[in-house]
C-alpha cells in the first residue's frame, strides 16, 4: 500500500520540488544576502519555511493523484504497467487522499502567508489546487492550454520562495536599504531567471510527453499538438523552443564570459547547451514512445542541473 501511494504521488518529483525550494532559499537568496554584508537575515524561521515547502509538496502530490484519477483509461492504454488508481489503490481512496492533501496544503499556505505578514499569498495555493483540478478534468485535453498550465505551476516552485521571502525583508530592512542605496533587484532577477528556465523547459518536456502518448491520447478525444498538427510538425516546434532556450542561455554565457566567470560558463556549456544538443538529436531520431520518454528524461536532468547550479553560484560568491 505504501509503495503504491509513493508511486501515485511521484515521490521522486516531490523530492526535486523540495530540493528546488531549499536550494533557491539557502544557496541563492541566502548567499546573495550574505554577500551584501548588511546583516540582513530571513524573516521566516526555518520551520515556517519547511511548512511552505511542505505545502507545495502536498498540493503537487494531490495534483498527481487527481491527474491519475481522471486519466485511468488513457494511462491504461499508454502506460498499463504504471496504473495505480483502480488497481492497488481504489478510486475512492485516491479521491480521499487528494482531498486531505489539498486541504492541509492550502491551510499551510495561508498559515505561512500569515507568518510572513501577507496572508493573501495563501490564495496562490488555493489557485494552484484549482488549476490542477481543471487541468486534469478539462484543460489537459485542449491544445497547448494544459501544457502552459503545467509549465506555469512548475515555474511557481522557485517563484513562490521569492514571493514569501522578499516582501518581509523589504518591510523589515527598508531603512537600511535606503541608507545604503541598495535593493533586492539582483535577487529578484536571478529567481525570475530560474522561473523562466523552469517554465520553458517544462513546456518543451510536456510537448515531448504528448508526443510520447500520441497514440493513446488520440483514442480518447485529446487535442494535443501531435494530434492537431502531426508528429513531424510537433518536432519542429520542439526544435524551435529548444533553440530559443539555448539562445537565452548563450546570452547569459556571454555575460559570464565578460565577467570572467568561467566556471559558470563551462557549467552552462556542459550541463545545458550540450545536453540540449543531445536532446534535439534524440527527438529528431525518435520513432517509438520509448524514444520520446528518454528525451523527456534528459530534460528532467537538465532541470535538475539548473537546481544544482544554485550551489555552484553560492560557491562562486564566497570562493
Amino acid at each position: 500500500m505504501l509503495y503504491s501511494v509513493l508511486k501515485l504521488i511521484r515521490w521522486k518529483n516531490l523530492l526535486i520540488i523540495a530540493f528546488t525550494q531549499y536550494f533557491v532559499r539557502y544557496f541563492l537568496i541566502y548567499g546573495m544576502l550574505e554577500f551584501m554584508n548588511l546583516g540582513i537575515v530571513f524573516q521566516l524561521s526555518h520551520f515556517v519555511f519547511f511548512l511552505l515547502c511542505l505545502s507545495t509538496i502536498l498540493i503537487a502530490a494531490a495534483g498527481y493523484i487527481i491527474n491519475d484519477y481522471f486519466d485511468t483509461k488513457i494511462d491504461a492504454f499508454n502506460k498499463p504497467d504504471k496504473v495505480v488508481v483502480g488497481k492497488s489503490i481504489s478510486r475512492r481512496q485516491a479521491m480521499f487522499l487528494h482531498t486531505v492533501l489539498n486541504v492541509i496544503g492550502v491551510a499551510l499556505g495561508f498559515y505561512v502567508g500569515f507568518k510572513a505578514g501577507l496572508i493573501k499569498l495563501g490564495f496562490i495555493h488555493l489557485l494552484c489546487t484549482g488549476l490542477l483540478w481543471f487541468y486534469s478534468t478539462d484543460f489537459k485535453k485542449k491544445l497547448l492550454i494544459g501544457n502552459i498550465i503545467t509549465s506555469l505551476l512548475t515555474a511557481m516552485v522557485p517563484l513562490i520562495v521569492l514571493l514569501y521571502e522578499i516582501p518581509p525583508l523589504v518591510s523589515k530592512y527598508k531603512t537600511i536599504l535606503q541608507f545604503y542605496h541598495v535593493n533586492f533587484n539582483h535577487i529578484i532577477s536571478f529567481v525570475l531567471g530560474y522561473t523562466a528556465f523552469a517554465f520553458f523547459t517544462t513546456l518543451i518536456r510536456e510537448i515531448v510527453k504528448d508526443t510520447e502518448d500520441y497514440l493513446g491520447d488520440s483514442q480518447f478525444g485529446c487535442n494535443t499538438l501531435p494530434i492537431a498538427f502531426g508528429v513531424d510538425h510537433t518536432k519542429k516546434i520542439i526544435y524551435a523552443l529548444a533553440l530559443i532556450e539555448m539562445v537565452a542561455l548563450a546570452f547569459l554565457q556571454y555575460q559570464q564570459y565578460s565577467s570572467a566567470d568561467y566556471i559558470s560558463l563551462i557549467y552552462f556549456g556542459l550541463c545545458f547547451q550540450l545536453n540540449f544538443v543531445v536532446f534535439i538529436w534524440m527527438v529528431k531520431k525518435a520513432q517509438k514512445p520509448s524514444d520520446y520518454h528518454k528525451a523527456s528524461s534528459l530534460l528532467k536532468l537538465i532541470m535538475l542541473a539548473g537546481v544544482l547550479y544554485c550551489a555552484v553560484y553560492y560557491y562562486l560568491l564566497f570562493k
